[in-house]
């Protein structure tokens, strides 16, 4: 009986026994069957070409689509629109369009006024000599009330809640200035009780404090705060504001002053853990390390390119990995895609499903996947060689082969 194995001369059994040649040919047979079923830790190259409804570049493949989702081969072009396209994770353009705004004044905030006259004889300065000192009144201090307003003597009841200290001197010198002799008022915050800023979460002392007059910025109030508990790219900044919520990693923040935005009153700082990380599997160095695996993996990092990830992954395994064919799965935006020469189905949301392809056979690969930026939920596999799929059949038909041998030996 001959078997046939490519590559090589036929297999002879013999077969004294009339009969047993084909219960010997059931195993064999069952294992070359199987040969196209051999286990395998993810999809072969020719898989992953074959289910790609585009061909970017040259991933080797051109057979019809039957997944929608676009292979695109790692290329310079490609690499220099994705580093120019990867943005630090910060507010939103709309929240830092807002400007510096001045810190308005709330209810229960308590006011100084001063009222100043040309000179005496006039509203608040007596005509007699050294009946008083200056020429000037101060008032006593007045707490902005539930409705919003103070009451100045021969001004009437002026809106001060929304307004700032400047806005309540002209409103108060406005109605006094047909009874007074050139007034001047003066309008100081003695108290701050209304604006408040919040600041809770994963800080080393979550708190609540007014907003000064002069203002306070993010990374002051997460100061007031005594700082994060955990490094600066996991640290996730929340702002909570009029309903509405705004994210920013603080290491971008720390970098760029535009992100340092202006709080305003009533705003709330939530600080929260947020390590971002990428899933590696297939035939990565980790999977023969002696210690237990973790195929989730950190950033651990403000910054990841393609390279640092596999290295964190443990390099591509030497009996296994195919250099040819590393794959990252990302849910990648449209507008990119389309930047790419991808057709975007029109019914497409904003990110589509897209499969990166880096050819490490290629020297050069190395230094375009050191400038191709990873991000937060990426998913790399390393794709067998295809010697590995002849030594899992060789693996599979040995002891089959020694069963036959001894039983032919009987």
């Amino acid at each position: 009986m001959n078997l046939p194995f490519h590559g090589s001369d036929p297999v002879k059994i013999s077969d004294p026994v009339p009969g047993r040649r084909a219960i010997l040919l059931l195993p064999c047979a069952a294992a070359l069957q199987g040969c196209a079923g051999l286990a395998n830790s993810g999809p072969r190259t020719a898989a992953v070409a074959a289910g790609a409804s585009q061909l970017v570049g040259n991933p080797g493949s051109s057979e019809a689509p039957s997944l929608r989702y676009p292979l695109v081969s790692l290329a310079p072009e490609l690499v220099d629109l994705l580093s120019a396209e990867a943005r630090p994770t910060g507010f939103s353009p709309r929240l830092l369009a807002r400007g510096t705004e001045a810190p308005l004044l709330g209810l229960g905030d308590i006011l100084g006024i001063t009222i100043f006259e040309a000179q005496s004889g006039g509203l608040f300065i007596p005509a007699e000599p050294g009946a008083r000192p200056g020429n000037f009144v101060t008032l006593p201090a007045q707490q902005i009330d539930g409705t919003g307003t103070i009451t100045v003597p021969f001004a009437g009841t002026i809106r001060a809640a929304g307004r700032t200290p400047a806005q309540i001197e002209q409103a108060i010198r406005g109605r006094l200035r047909q009874r007074a002799l050139e007034p001047q008022v003066v309008v100081s915050l003695q108290e701050r009780r209304a604006a408040h800023i919040s600041v809770v979460g994963d800080v080393n002392q979550s708190l609540r404090f007014p907003l000064d007059p002069g203002g306070e910025r993010l990374l002051g109030a997460v100061a007031r705060a005594m700082g994060p508990k955990f490094p600066a790219y996991e640290t996730v900044l929340t702002l909570q504001r009029d309903g509405m919520t705004d994210q920013a990693v603080l290491s971008d923040v720390l970098a760029d002053a535009r992100q340092n935005i202006q709080l305003r009153s009533g705003d709330t700082v939530l600080v929260t853990r947020a390590p971002r990380y990428f899933v590696a599997l297939g035939a990565v160095g980790q999977t023969a390390s002696i210690t237990q695996l973790n195929r989730r993996i950190t950033f651990d990092d403000t910054r990841l390119t393609l390279t640092e990830a596999i290295a964190r992954a443990g390099g591509l395994q030497d009996d296994r990995a195919n250099p040819s064919s590393v794959f990252l799965y990302r849910m990648e935006h449209v507008g990119l895609l389309r930047a790419l020469g991808v057709a975007v189905p029109a019914a497409a949301g904003p990110t589509m499903p897209t499969v990166y392809r880096a050819d490490f056979a290629n020297p050069s690969m190395f230094f375009l996947a050191q400038r191709f930026p990873m991000r937060h939920e990426d998913t790399i596999f390393v794709s067998n060689a295809p010697a590995t799929d002849l030594e899992k059949f060789l693996r599979l038909l040995l002891p089959i082969a020694q069963s036959a041998g001894s039983l032919g030996g009987i």
